[in-house]
C-alpha cells in the first residue's frame, strides 16, 4: 500500500469513526474525545518531555486524561444526587492524582510543560464535548438534549476548510503565509479555504443539522477556518522549534494525533465560548 492509499484508507476509517462516535450519544463521544486527547498527549509529552523519566509522562497523562471529566460535568443541571456523587468522585480522584503528579515532578520546566498541555490538549476537548450539551432555546446545559450534530458540524467545517485550502493551495499557491513555520501553505490556500468553508456553513445551514441562526453558522465558518489555520500553524511552529516533521506516526501518513486534531485543539474552545454567549437565548 502506497503513502496514497495509506492515507485515504486511514482518512476514511477517521471520518466514519467520528461520525458514528459523536452521533451515538453524549457517552461515546466523550469516550472518543478521550481516548484522542490521550493521544494527543502522548504526542505532545513524548515532543516536550522527550528527555524525562517515563513516570512522570505517564503522570502528566492520566493526570489530563482525568482532568477532561470534571470539566465536561461541570454545570449539568438536570444530574442526580447519585450521579453528581459519582462524578464528583471521579473528580476528586483526579485532582488527587495531579497533587501526586506535581509532586513527583522534576524540574520547573517539566511543570510548566505538564500544566500546558492540559491546558493546550485536555481544556479543549473537553469543551468539544460540551457542544454537545449546548440546548439552543434556554440558557442551560443538559446531558438529556445532547446533540451530536453540534460536535459534528465543527468537525466538517474544518475539514471544508483543509480541504478546500489544500485544493486551492495546489491550484492557485503562489503566495506563502508563514514561510518560516509552514512553507507548504499560501495565502491563496487560506483564501480557497475560507471560501470552501463559509459555502459549507451555507449548505449545513439548509441542511440544518443543528438549529442555529443562519448569522451563527457563518461565524463557525469563519472561526474553523481563521482559528485552525492558526491552531496547524501553532503546532507546526512546535514541532520546527524541537526538528521534527510529524507528531508521531499512528496515523500513517497522516502524522500523529496531534497533526490530525491541532486545528479541533484551537476551535473547541472559542467555538463553545462563541455559542454559549450569543446562540443560547
Amino acid at each position: 500500500m502506497n503513502n496514497f492509499q495509506s492515507r485515504l484508507v486511514v482518512g476514511v476509517l477517521y471520518v466514519l469513526v467520528s461520525i458514528a462516535c459523536l452521533l451515538s450519544g453524549i457517552y461515546s463521544a466523550l469516550a472518543f474525545g478521550w481516548l484522542i486527547q490521550l493521544f494527543c498527549l502522548y504526542e505532545f509529552y513524548q515532543i516536550l518531555k522527550k528527555e524525562s523519566p517515563l513516570a512522570d509522562k505517564i503522570l502528566s497523562m492520566i493526570g489530563g486524561a482525568i482532568f477532561v471529566f470534571p470539566l465536561v460535568f461541570l454545570n449539568q443541571n438536570n444530574l442526580t444526587i447519585g450521579q453528581n456523587n459519582y462524578y464528583l468522585i471521579f473528580g476528586l480522584a483526579g485532582w488527587i492524582l495531579l497533587l501526586y503528579a506535581l509532586f513527583n515532578l522534576r524540574n520547573a520546566r517539566g511543570l510548566l510543560i505538564t500544566i500546558f498541555g492540559w491546558t493546550y490538549i485536555s481544556v479543549p476537548f473537553a469543551m468539544l464535548i460540551k457542544l454537545g450539551n449546548l440546548e439552543f432555546g434556554e440558557r442551560s446545559l443538559s446531558l438529556v438534549t445532547y446533540q451530536g450534530f453540534s460536535i459534528l458540524s465543527i468537525f466538517i467545517l474544518i475539514w471544508a476548510s483543509d480541504t478546500f485550502a489544500y485544493l486551492a493551495g495546489r491550484k492557485f499557491g503562489k503566495t506563502p503565509l508563514a514561510p518560516s513555520i509552514s512553507p507548504k501553505k499560501t495565502v491563496e490556500g487560506f483564501v480557497g479555504g475560507l471560501i470552501g468553508t463559509l459555502i459549507i456553513a451555507v449548505v449545513l445551514f439548509y441542511t440544518k443539522p443543528v438549529f442555529y441562526d443562519f448569522k451563527h453558522y457563518l461565524v463557525l465558518g469563519l472561526i474553523c477556518c481563521m482559528v485552525g489555520t492558526m491552531g496547524d500553524l501553532f503546532e507546526s511552529w512546535i514541532k520546527r522549534k524541537v526538528g521534527i516533521k510529524d507528531s508521531g506516526t499512528l496515523l500513517g501518513g497522516h502524522g500523529g494525533f496531534l497533526d490530525r486534531f491541532d486545528s479541533v485543539i484551537f476551535v473547541a474552545p472559542i467555538a463553545y465560548f462563541y455559542l454559549n454567549t450569543f446562540a443560547i437565548h
